[in-house]
């Protein structure tokens, strides 16, 4: 789940932007010109100080206590995961959230250790612009958001719902405001640590990194969306692929290429009997950031 925090305020910017929204670009970024200059803004930013900061807040928070906090906060974030599997009927996948949150909560002291995953219970993310995708609503037009990142309409409006889908918003304890912000503003540099790595691999050598994390926070959110356990890792998609010139054609007699098998999907009357099948149109993607596929802390 990522962090919350000014999220209204944050989308209002940038749908204020004025004029340069007025530049459509493409039916999915019809406010690139708007969504490029916050991505320059945001990245410039994140370079100057928000990186640094998730390394400081690192360096105070060593080995096992950096892992206890990331534990705890993902434990927090249980809650509405398994609101959200139970909204979109996937019920396997509700059970399974609904043990992890419980062995964590209990056997694992309050979320501080994670004794879920290694019993075959690992963490899910889900949320409500992804409830919204299963039951039919389309994402709407992309949009970067300065301190939160790619989202679209969809997604915007999903995280307003799961603020309210939280339970732990509903308590009523001493310095609950301090809390709160406490709990975003770590929330938010766990994420930005956990997440440098990919991000690396992701947009180093890219083109045009705003094309490709575009591309991949798309075809990401519509995996969950297909119901796809995992999300998947994909090929560089701001390059078209380049196709072989003619004086690279096969030698005379040599043999033909053969096509590749076709991928397993699910049957419509499997998707029936199993409400958290994958849907069968998924799409099949080429696997890549092999080596960034797991969360992994910047030095």
């Amino acid at each position: 789940m990522r962090p919350r925090p000014l999220m209204l305020f944050a989308s209002l910017s940038v749908l204020a932007a004025g004029p340069a929204l007025a530049q459509p670009a493409s039916s999915d970024d019809p406010f690139e010109a708007a969504n490029r200059q916050a991505f320059a803004g945001h990245t410039g930013l994140d370079k100057g100080f928000f990186r640094p900061l998730a390394r400081l807040y690192h360096a105070l928070t060593p080995g096992p206590i950096g892992v206890a906090i990331h534990n705890v906060l993902t434990n927090l974030s249980e809650p509405v995961i398994i609101a959200n599997d139970l909204l979109q009927l996937r019920l396997k996948r509700a059970a399974h959230d609904t043990l992890r949150l419980t062995a964590n909560t209990t056997a694992g002291w309050l979320g501080v250790m994670d004794v879920a995953t290694p019993a075959g219970l690992p963490h899910q993310d889900n949320d409500f612009g992804v409830t919204l995708g299963r039951w039919g609503v389309g994402p709407g037009p992309y949009l970067f958001i300065p301190f939160v990142g790619p989202s679209t309409v969809r997604d915007v409006i999903g995280m307003g719902a799961d603020l309210a889908l939280n339970p732990l918003n509903y308590l009523s304890y001493p310095d609950k405001t301090a809390v709160t912000i406490s709990q975003q503003v770590v929330g938010g540099l766990d994420t930005r640590l956990y997440t440098a790595g990919q991000e690396d691999a992701l947009l180093g050598d890219a083109a045009d990194p705003y094309a490709t994390l575009r591309s991949v926070y798309l075809q990401n959110r519509e995996a969950m969306v297909r119901g796809e356990s995992a999300i998947p890792a994909l090929p560089p998609l701001d390059e078209p692929p380049t196709p072989p010139s003619g004086d690279q054609a096969a030698p005379p007699g040599a043999a033909e290429p053969q096509p590749p098998p076709a991928a397993a999907t699910p049957s419509p009357s499997a998707s029936l009997a199993d409400p958290d099948a994958p849907i069968a149109t998924a799409r099949d993607y080429t696997p890549r950031l092999a080596a960034a596929s797991a969360p992994t802390p910047a030095a």
